[in-house]
């Protein structure tokens, strides 16, 4: 170490000097001119002398303190050349630091490869990503430094430790030696070859053998890893020799990342040492479960990972076919096929043995070549997440297929509901009340009703029904819909209802909505036999980050939130995953349908919100769902009653011609016979082709068009888009069963449309075509 030098002493005359910017020099310059120039041309001579003076002295500070400055600077240039020659050839990284302004003045060739410095670095930055105080911790290092002439201070650094040596020099500068001590890991002593990466795909350990081939190689980490996934025998070309040969690649995913395994394969001829003793510590550190197993499936060792999947704590395992089980065949002969080598490797996903929850674990059985034992080593990784994505999938496919079939039914159902609910208003029209026949005609269209509503369940829980959304308010909604709901849970049951504050309307089906109330609180009275509480809650709830529950993420934004509670039964846990699923119940038979909860999710959903539940058994159940928030100015006035009566002709509209296009008889035929009661003239046609074929002849110009959506060849939209050239602004009503997207598209692109869903009563049917008319008569 460089003793004290004469730079030392001058410290404080130079520290002076050096704080003299150019700046100020300059103008000390000036000053001095000034005052000799006003010497010069004074008359009085004792204060010309006096000017002559001050001028020299400023000249003369001028001159000493540029001097000094100087010789500061070939001072320290000489110091750190004395530093150069000492430290230059260290191996750790070496920094001269100034201790007024924390600057680094000079770095090693070491201290400059390994540090990001720049020119005006501080001393600080090393600490950066180490400390939260990376300025302070370098301060308090020089105090210590100065106090005791060195310090010594150790901070962790990922598996390494980094010694940082601060050594006061001088007054002004002290000397940093930055030194990594490595630790070396207990991995590097295995029998294979590792490389493990995160769940972000980066680095976390890598055997020296494998960093020998990337450092050879040239290639990242990243392309590495993505050569051991898709082609490993190129990465096994590249080992060096000596690993053992026969080696091969066996992959371990897992949700912190995933591993590889550079194993021997059972078929290589060169034999290897297996896992000894000394090893197992080094495979109590790897994130991967391994065990080894007998051939009678006793389990002769298991690291922490491995523990921790299959959840054992006791110090004595039991045998591996009493903690998994679905392999479909006795663990017995799957471990004896690979201990007596019948097959080199074996896979099976399996299941835990709990009661507590479901986990899928994958085992990958192989036996390393050693001498005559039969032992077999198990990898196993969790699957749980991608089996519950796979169970997902399979669940959503069943209710694909479900769907399907109740809308193509509904669909069915729908129009035979509409022949007979229109021909029994047809009746109803020349029977009153005093006639014998009248109650058995309201037995019909009651029943009607009620096969109806069973329907719009099926549409719901295939999300095709036909909604007419609004923007409603929730507090005026319930407060329509609360007196019904208190008669149905009845008197030894009470429902409140709660509204939080500032909670903004919702845009739905107001009375698809009324029914999901319906359903959930009817679900919550059946779970309250000995009577209770169910309570109904609202509130406002701002998402800014969105909102990941159950699986589903929610977008953020402003939600408005329902809960309906209840303090009944609840619902065991084994069952609470299949509460939506179509026809499940767990009422008697008789009791219900397993449709109430299902027609619920399927409104919820097709409205655009969430539904969730959550349920303990003998505590109770909440039902929460989320709907998208609307701006109160949204709000719709609520819609008038349709009038159940039928309105005199001659007194409403004038007399049209109409093409109506049905293809099912018995609703043609209805249809058509409503709207000649009305006075109109009607045209029919069974299908698209027919009604492009009466619209050929040029004398036939309809004043309204009536058609169904679902037909077979062309549907409604597609032949009323091949007329509308011809007939712009003719109006147009479409009848469905039930709505399919890209219909309910088709018909949104066609102006002067309407929609109404089957099945509709004679007054409905009439009252609309009617009011469409009237309208299209009062804009002519």
């Amino acid at each position: 170490m460089p003793g004290p030098s004469l730079l030392t002493y001058l410290q404080p005359i130079v520290h002076l000097a050096q704080r003299l910017r150019l700046s100020q020099i300059r103008r000390l310059l000036v000053l001095a001119a000034v005052l000799a120039a006003v010497g010069l041309v004074l008359p009085h001579a004792a204060i010309a002398l006096v000017a002559l003076m001050a001028a020299a002295t400023l000249l003369v500070l001028v001159a000493g303190a540029v001097a000094l400055r100087a010789a500061a600077e070939h001072l320290r240039r000489h110091e750190i050349g004395l530093f150069e020659q000492v430290f230059a050839a260290d191996d750790a990284a070496c920094l001269l630091v100034n201790l007024h302004d924390h600057a680094v003045i000079w770095a090693n060739p070491r201290a400059r490869a390994r540090l990001d410095l720049t020119e005006s670095a501080r001393i600080g930055a090393v600490f950066d990503g180490l400390s939260a105080d990376p300025d302070g911790l370098a301060a308090r290092l020089h105090d210590r430094a100065q106090a005791r002439g060195e310090f010594t201070h150790h901070l962790p650094a990922g598996q390494n430790t980094c010694r940082f040596t601060i050594t006061h020099v001088t007054q002004n500068t002290a000397l940093w030696r930055i030194s990594v001590q490595e630790a070396r890991d207990p991995r590097d002593k295995l029998p294979f070859a590792i490389a493990q990466f995160d769940a972000d795909g980066g680095l976390s350990y890598l055997s020296p053998e494998l960093q020998g081939v990337i450092d050879t190689s040239g290639i990242s980490p990243a392309t590495f890893r993505d050569r051991l996934r898709s082609d490993p025998d190129s990465v096994l070309a590249g080992l060096p020799e000596q690993l053992p040969g026969g080696l091969s690649v066996l992959h371990l995913p897992a949700e912190q990342g995933e591993t590889f395994l550079l194993l021997p394969d059972a078929r290589a001829t060169r034999q290897v040492v297996a896992l000894a003793s000394s090893d197992m510590d080094a495979l109590e550190m790897m994130p991967v479960a391994i065990a080894r197993l007998r051939p009678d499936g006793t389990i002769t060792y298991l690291n922490q990972e491995a523990r921790r999947l299959l959840r054992l704590r006791g110090s004595e395992p039991p045998l591996l076919s009493a903690i998994l089980e679905g392999l479909g065949r006795p663990v017995l002969e799957w471990l004896a096929d690979v201990a007596s080598g019948r097959l080199s490797r074996a896979t099976e996903v399996l299941r835990l043995n709990s009661d507590t929850d479901e986990t899928y674990l994958r085992v990958t059985l192989a036996r390393p070549v050693q001498g005559t034992s039969e032992d077999v080593v198990a990898a196993i990784s969790d699957v749980t997440e991608l089996k519950s994505l796979e169970a997902k999938f399979t669940q959503s496919q069943k209710m694909q297929a479900i769907g399907q079939l109740a809308g193509g039914v509904a669909h069915d159902f729908n129009n035979l509901l509409t022949a007979i609910s229109g021909h029994c208003d047809l009746l109803l029209l020349r029977h009153d009340r005093s006639d014998l026949d009248y109650p058995d005609l309201m037995q019909i269209q009651q029943n009607t009703n009620r096969a109806a509503a069973l329907v719009r369940q099926l549409l719901a829980l295939s999300r095709q029904q036909t909604l007419k959304f609004v923007t409603i308010d929730l507090q005026e909604t319930m407060a329509d819909v609360i007196h019904l709901l208190n008669r149905l849970v009845g008197e030894k049951i009470t429902l409140s209802l709660r509204h939080g504050e500032t909670v903004a309307p919702i845009r739905t089906d107001k009375r698809q909505f009324e029914q999901v109330l319906m359903n959930l609180v009817v679900n919550a009275r059946d779970a309250l036999p000995m009577g209770g509480e169910i309570r109904i809650e609202t509130e406002a709830v701002a998402l800014p980050q969105g909102f990941m529950r159950d699986g589903v993420h929610l977008p953020a934004g402003d939600y408005t939130v329902i809960r309906i509670r209840d303090d009944g039964t609840g619902i065991p846990q084994p069952l609470l995953g299949k509460v939506f699923d179509p026809f499940f119940t767990t009422k008697r038979p008789g009791e219900g349908t397993g449709l109430g909860l299902s027609t619920v999710y399927g409104i919820v959903k097709q409205s655009g919100g969430y539904i969730f539940v959550e349920s303990e058994e003998g505590v109770g159940t909440t039902f929460t769902l989320y709907f998208t928030a609307q701006s109160p100015s949204a709000q719709q006035p609520t819609e008038e009653p349709r009038r159940k009566t039928l309105p005199p002709a001659a007194l409403q509209v004038r007399r049209a011609l109409v093409l109506l296009v049905e293809d099912e008889a018995p609703v043609r035929s209805f249809a058509a016979r409503a709207l000649e009661l009305q006075g109109h003239r009607v045209i029919e046609a069974d299908c698209g082709e027919a009604a492009l074929e009466i619209l050929s002849n040029p004398d036939i110009r309809p004043d309204f068009f009536v058609s169904d959506v679902i037909m077979p060849g062309l549907d409604g939209p597609s032949w009323i888009e091949l007329i509308r050239d011809r007939f712009p602004e003719t109006p147009v009503l479409f009848m469905s069963g039930y709505a399919e997207d890209s219909r309910v598209a088709a018909q949104a692109r066609i102006s002067n449309a309407s929609f109404i869903g089957k099945p509709f009563s004679l007054a409905e049917f009439t009252e609309t075509v009617n009011s469409q008319i009237q309208r299209r008569s009062e804009a002519a």
